[in-house]
């Protein structure tokens, strides 16, 4: 059974951020990265024990095709969901999110 998700505020942000890049590419490709993205939430929503650990509890799913990587916690009433970073991005910024 999935988990219900709940995400930090800032996930928007990175999510449109992503979007609009892929967009100004090509309407076509920004789709794809919306689909690839909901099929990976509902991934670690249904085997959140599937993806590695990274920092302590923190997780890591990457987007199939895209250098994207989501940034969550499994916990015990629901899936946290933290951020939305690029691959090559500082990962130092990545562990400063909580919920």
């Amino acid at each position: 059974m999935a988990k219900k998700r709940r995400f930090h505020p800032t996930v928007a942000d990175d999510l449109k951020f992503a979007t609009d890049y892929y967009d100004d590419i090509s309407v076509d490709l920004g789709n794809r990265f919306r689909s690839t993205f909901r099929d990976r939430l509902r991934d670690l929503s249904q085997r959140p024990e599937s993806f590695g650990c990274v920092h302590g509890i923190l997780r890591v799913a990457t987007v199939h095709r895209f250098p994207y990587v989501l940034l969550f916690e499994n916990r015990d009433e629901f899936i946290a969901i933290l951020g939305v970073f690029h691959a090559a991005s500082d990962q130092s910024g990545w562990f400063e999110r909580s919920m």
